[in-house]
């Protein structure tokens, strides 16, 4: 079955964000100033388009970010719920679960692991998940080295006798699934981010992305 966020979170997310339940305070301290988050102010909505799948297809749900502004310096940083990152519109379940196939099966392949119980999911209109967008998945993954290592700081403070780091240490990457270091090194950073959110989730009962808010910076 596929692994998706569903239209019922997003519309619980929704409703909070209407409610003005949103809550800045555990988003990362101002980038540019240090402001801490929790003196950052609503300041607009971006309108965004999440893809879900149901039932093998893709299907669209509206939906709304919230951009908060640092009193500081008056940067804006767009908050991301739970089930989103920044300029993805597939929700987190499923990039984890086809970023998962790749990195952690030697036989997969990003046809493959753009598949689901053997099948691509379709959108409405025609085409499918392409494999090249997997592709660009476990490079945004690997870019959430600070996620990474905020998680790790959590597990080794709830549990000081964690060997995860000396797990993380061992992790490799299949020689054919990389042509250079560059990509090598991509790849065994997304594997040890989807390695800490086994444990994370695990120790917390709640996934990487729901005690550890996210937020993009704009100018």
């Amino acid at each position: 079955m596929p692994v998706t966020a569903t239209i019922e979170e997003i519309e619980a997310y929704q409703k909070d964000l209407e409610k003005g339940n949103i809550d800045p305070s555990n988003l990362p301290p101002c980038s540019h100033c240090a402001t801490f988050s929790k003196f950052f102010k609503p300041h607009a909505f971006r309108e965004r388009i999440f893809l879900v799948l149901i039932k093998m297809m893709i299907i669209t749900v509206p939906s709304v970010l919230l951009r908060f502004m640092c009193p500081g310096c008056r940067k804006t940083f767009a908050y991301y719920p739970c089930f989103a990152l920044p300029y993805k519109r597939f929700t987190v379940p499923t990039i984890m679960q086809c970023s998962q196939t790749y990195v952690e099966d030697d036989k997969a392949t990003y046809v493959t692991a753009a598949m689901i119980d053997n099948i691509a999911p379709g959108y409405k209109n025609g085409g499918i998940l392409a494999p090249t967008t997997v592709h660009r998945w476990i490079s945004t993954l690997a870019n959430l080295t600070g996620t990474t290592q905020r998680a790790l700081d959590l597990i080794l403070q709830e549990n000081p006798t964690s060997n995860i780091c000396r797990n993380l240490a061992h992790l490799t990457v299949c020689g054919r699934k990389y042509r250079s270091q560059a990509r090598k090194d991509i790849l065994l950073k997304c594997r040890r981010l989807l390695h800490t959110e086994k444990i994370f989730t695990t120790l917390f009962e709640k996934s990487i992305f729901t005690r550890l808010a996210r937020s993009c910076a704009f100018a």
